[in-house]
């Protein structure tokens, strides 16, 4: 009788929960869906210059989620772990597109003075911005020519041409790139030497990237001590499981274990975030 009871409780608490999702939490998920291939839109396919449709990576990012949540429960056998595992699972495409991003824009900022220079010396020998342009795209590599084959496609396509300068500012979301397209939007409507004027951003662009060189290099040892509080607590748990295995099964399996686990991942991404803001230094 007990186990009837026990049973129709659940089917009714089941019953609630579905329907309570349908009716209030369905709209606000497809907006956060919504919200999210926005987001992947505009880092893939206008930032990274991908091909890809940003449904198929939400639909990507739900398996990753079923599979690390999967792993975690099979190992430990606990409802928690497979939702601290489907958590990880969420954050892994976000971490793959973020990394992927910072490093084009990298390698952006490397390729601007160079790109820079080129405008420069192409306007010197008598050829327009247009035609600069153009040649930059056909001489240079990575992704400094897709943008200005993107900014050259639009101004072809009827664009003005400083309109589809800004387009590209804030495509690349760059300080750089924004004083050097806003420089040459001033450029052209007050007039003067194009070339000097290029030669002078170009400078000023040098002189930022060697002072964030500099403080890079003055952050570099607080940075790699963010790096070893995040990656020492993961190499002794893995000396005290060759040491006393018996111990550390412990704090996967007993309730108290597994909150000071929780407490001590929490502290050290704590540590980790706060060494990392602190580190952080805009110009």
């Amino acid at each position: 009788m007990n186990e009837l009871i026990l049973r129709i409780t659940l089917s009714v608490l089941t019953f609630m929960a579905v329907f309570i999702f349908i009716r209030y939490g369905w709209h606000s998920l497809r907006s956060i869906i919504a919200r999210q291939e926005q987001s992947y839109e505009r880092v893939l396919n206008q930032q990274l210059m991908f091909n890809v449709q940003p449904r198929l990576i939400i639909w990507l990012a739900i398996a990753c989620v079923l599979f690390c949540g999967s792993v975690t429960y099979l190992i430990s056998r606990h409802y928690g772990w497979f939702i601290a595992g489907a958590f990880f699972g969420l954050m892994v495409p976000q971490l793959v597109i973020r990394h992927l991003e910072q490093r084009r824009a990298t390698r952006l900022e490397d390729q601007i003075v160079d790109g820079i220079t080129a405008l420069s010396s192409s306007v010197r020998a008598g050829l327009n911005l247009v035609q600069a342009i153009e040649l930059l795209v056909k001489n240079s590599v990575g992704p400094i020519r897709q943008e200005f084959a993107q900014l050259h496609r639009e101004y072809r396509m009827g664009l003005d041409l400083n309109q589809a300068m800004r387009n590209a500012a804030n495509r690349i979301g760059s300080s750089s790139y924004r004083l050097l397209f806003t420089a040459i939007d001033l450029h052209r409507t007050r007039g003067g030497d194009t070339g000097e004027s290029l030669d002078r951003i170009a400078e000023s662009i040098r002189e930022i990237h060697r002072l964030e060189g500099r403080l890079s290099t003055l952050t570099a040892q607080g940075r790699a001590q963010a790096r070893m509080i995040a990656v020492m607590p993961i190499v002794l748990i893995g000396i005290y499981a060759l040491i006393d295995p018996h111990g550390v099964t412990l704090l996967i399996t007993d309730p108290i274990g597994r909150v000071l686990l929780l407490a001590a991942g929490s502290l050290i991404l704590v540590g980790f975030l706060w060494i990392r803001k602190i580190m952080t230094i805009d110009i």
